[in-house]
């Protein structure tokens, strides 16, 4: 039996007796088995620290949903005190209640990694991004929470899908963003020093495609869609995997950062401004930011808008990186990269509509179907397949 068979037993155990005995948490230092385990005590401990004489008197669950992690919204309420530090009183929770979501969530080390973002990176950064307030995990019962704000409320923001008709103004803010992130610690030595615990994106591709099988599921899903997808791609079939194993060399190199590694539409949000917001962090990793460039741009701009938008938009990009990390950045160097990773953005989605019994449906099938069919279109326009190769 292998390791992770066995970790998914040992973890069952903990969700069957945590599901009998139904404990609550009352203390910082407890995870809970689920928000079930919640209590006002707890939510005191974890909100009220610097805060003598505050207290959660009570708290009330808005709406829940549930994927790799579950989801909820929760609204606080404060005695005098902390209604008078202005504490707050909207919050969001990722958790791991289920075996299937700590074996994503823990065993992978995702939920983590997210929680080590909001407490150690996140405070650095002048970007559009939720705040985390609270983050506990448990590395022998792999349960995990994340206690972040819920800029829903906070912010009255307008989240995205794929439906969302994207301006010029908001790729450009989008754009902005991933410079501003790539760039604040771009070849900073703490990315192997304080930081080293950020899992390079070729390690957890690897790690992800040996353990998931992504190669066969990649296939499948190109043969699903066959109907739908760039002739002239699907001749060459047979090449993504290789290429996409190759485009993955690009972030062992010198040119690495923090990258959110996730940037598909569904994750990025509108403020009240006009900003883009970018959330949900728990494939926060180091690489080379044109994953993330390629990723955000293919994912959310229509055919039409991408190729008419995308050269200018990979410049000011560029710019964008050299004013945050003081270094320079070569346009037509980052244009090829920004080609080849395009094969990684597939990689998000085909994996995601065909895929292991392991994984949950993380996304619908039609989100999934929209995601691919964007993307390798991008990936035939740019010759993706030869760029990540080095052709």
């Amino acid at each position: 039996m292998s390791g992770a068979a066995l970790t998914a037993l040992r973890v069952a155990g903990h969700v069957a007796l945590a599901r009998l005995r139904r404990p609550r948490v009352t203390r910082a230092e407890e995870t809970p088995w689920s928000v079930a385990a919640l209590t006002p005590a707890w939510w005191t401990a974890v909100m009220c620290a610097a805060h003598p004489g505050a207290e959660v008197l009570d708290f009330t669950q808005i709406d829940a949903s549930a994927g790799t992690h579950q989801r909820h919204r929760f609204t606080l309420r404060y005695n005098e005190a902390g209604r008078d530090a202005r504490l707050p009183t909207a919050v969001f929770t990722k958790s791991l209640p289920t075996v299937m979501n700590r074996m994503i969530g823990g065993y992978n080390g995702t939920a983590r990694a997210e929680g080590r973002f909001y407490r150690e990176i996140r405070p650095e950064l002048d970007i559009e991004s939720p705040h985390g307030y609270f983050s506990a995990f448990d590395r022998r019962t792999l349960a995990g929470i994340n206690v972040l704000e819920d800029v829903a409320t906070t912010r009255g923001v307008r989240f995205c899908d794929h439906r969302t008709r994207m301006t010029r103004a908001m790729a450009e803010s989008m754009v902005d963003l991933l410079a501003a992130l790539h760039g604040h610690a771009r070849n900073d030595a703490r990315l192997r020093g304080a930081w080293r615990w950020l899992a390079n994106f070729a390690d957890w591709f690897e790690i992800g495609a040996r353990k998931m099988d992504t190669e066969r599921y990649t296939a499948q899903a190109l043969r699903r869609m066959a109907d739908t997808l760039p002739a002239r791609l699907l001749g060459r079939a047979r090449e993504v995997w290789p290429a996409t194993v190759a485009a993955s060399a690009l972030h062992r190199g010198a040119e690495v950062g923090v990258i959110h590694s996730d940037v598909h539409i569904g994750n990025w949000y509108q403020a009240p401004s006009g900003a883009m917001g970018l959330y949900d962090w728990q494939c926060v990793a180091q690489g080379h930011g044109a994953r993330d460039l390629a990723y955000a741009l293919a994912a959310a701009l229509a055919p039409t808008d991408r190729r008419a938008w995308e050269r200018e938009l990979v410049a000011r990009y560029a710019d964008g990186l050299a004013k945050h990390s003081g270094q320079r950045c070569d346009v037509e160097r980052l244009w090829r990269h920004y080609r080849g990773q395009m094969l990684h953005a597939l990689w998000m989605w085909t994996i995601t509509l065909c895929h292991s019994p392991l994984l949950p449906a993380m996304q619908p099938e039609a989100t999934s179907r929209a995601m691919i069919e964007r993307i390798a279109l991008a990936i035939d326009d740019l010759d993706s397949l030869d760029a990540a190769r080095g052709a």
